[in-house]
């Protein structure tokens, strides 16, 4: 793991004081973030938008995605 963006109580060089410093620690350095709402079961794991069946997709192919959708619609 990297030692750089750990929180306040982790201190370098020491090993992971608890389990909500390792959350935090993922979601700033690996963007690992769970979302919630009409989003819930969703979660973005680096670049990636991850479906709760873990299905994926990356930025660039929902941009795409997004571009002919909204083509389809535009009349």
């Amino acid at each position: 793991m990297t030692n750089e963006l750990r929180p306040p109580c982790w201190q370098p060089g020491s090993a992971c004081p608890n389990d909500c410093a390792l959350r935090h620690h993922q979601q700033v350095v690996y963007n690992h973030t769970a979302l919630h709402g009409p989003w819930a079961g969703w979660r973005m794991a680096g670049a990636r938008l991850v479906a709760p069946g873990g299905e994926w997709i990356a930025p660039h192919q929902l941009d795409r995605w997004l571009w002919r959708h909204a083509r389809m619609f535009e009349r």
